[in-house]
């Protein structure tokens, strides 16, 4: 080799391999994923509204309803003027129930009555007979017992009669007003129409009062005077309905009764006057012409006060057997 082609040896360059290799430059980390935020949903939409039906062809008239049977139109009439003359007349004279027939008997007032008591087997050796104030075993103390007025002459058909405005339920007194004692003042006859609504009342031993099932109207026995220590303002509302009546509608009528000498017990007439011992042309002071004033005229309601100052006094004076015929006039 010519010395010409000779290289020196710092001129020659190393081989590839040989040349110190430069660390390559980093490249960036890689960025991350680009997250979208949420996009907010759209509400869905209501669905379309179905399309408004074409308009019903219109009904063609109904049939006229069928009138109303004779006999229910006749029926609410006589309820609407029944209900009218109890809210605006505060008493009824109920005489012409004084006048009924009771069967194949017929029921004549007498000025003077027997005071029996209608035909129910229930009162037992009490059904049927007339009351004595000396029977304290057959009619005791606290006790009632029904009886009609007037009557048929026939305990059986007055038991059967149906006319309530007939109807009186005698009451013994308890013993602590008397009950016990052999006379005709131990004794009060309530009415059984009660003066709210016509319901039967009826007397309760337990509670000692008369009291209506219908609508609750309590009337009570004769009360203690604290003053005078007489009994007083028998048969008197105190609660219930009849209570809130207007004077003198808040009273149950009652009868006027007596005993004669053997302990017998009578109605007397209603509004006629015992104490005079005359004929029934006589009348008590005070309720000439029927009125409530007096005894138990059957009607809607009674001055209550008359217990004390007629029905009362009434029964002191012994029945006069001779009047038991004589019609009142």
């Amino acid at each position: 080799m010519s010395e010409e082609n000779k290289q020196p040896e710092s001129s020659q360059q190393p081989p590839a391999d040989q040349k110190k290799q430069q660390p390559a430059p980093a490249s960036p980390p890689p960025r991350p994923p680009t997250v979208q935020p949420p996009q907010p949903q759209a509400a869905p939409r209501p669905a379309p509204l179905p399309p408004r039906p074409a308009a019903a062809p219109p009904t063609p008239p109904s049939k006229p309803a069928p009138p109303k049977s004779s006999g229910r139109r006749t029926f609410l009439k006589i309820l609407a003027f029944a209900s009218a003359i109890i809210s605006v007349i505060p008493f009824v004279p109920w005489g012409t129930f004084l006048s009924s027939s009771v069967e194949s008997a017929t029921a004549t007032p007498k000025l003077l009555q027997a005071l029996v008591t209608d035909d129910n087997p229930s009162y037992g050796a009490a059904a049927g007979v007339q009351v004595n104030v000396n029977d304290l075993a057959t009619f005791p103390p606290n006790n009632g017992w029904i009886f009609t007025y007037p009557s048929s002459g026939n305990p059986t058909l007055d038991y059967e009669n149906p006319n309530t405005f007939q109807k009186f339920e005698l009451i013994r007194l308890p013993e602590s007003l008397g009950g016990a004692n052999p006379t005709a003042a131990a004794f009060v006859a309530y009415s059984k129409v009660c003066v709210h609504l016509w319901c039967s009342p009826n007397y309760i031993p337990s509670a000692g009062q008369y009291q209506c099932p219908c609508h609750g109207s309590i009337y009570q026995l004769p009360v203690t005077d604290p003053d005078t220590q007489q009994l007083v303002d028998a048969g008197k509302a105190i609660e219930g309905p009849a209570s809130l009546q207007p004077f003198p509608t808040n009273a149950i009528p009652m009868m006027t009764i007596q005993a004669d000498s053997a302990g017998n017990l009578y109605v007397y007439a209603p509004n006629f006057d015992p104490r005079t011992q005359t004929s029934a042309s006589q009348k008590p002071a005070g309720v000439a012409g029927g009125s409530i004033e007096g005894d138990g005229v059957i009607g809607y309601g009674r001055d209550y006060a008359s217990y004390q100052n007629f029905i009362l006094p009434c029964a002191s004076y012994p029945a006069l057997v001779a009047d038991e015929n004589e019609a009142p006039p």
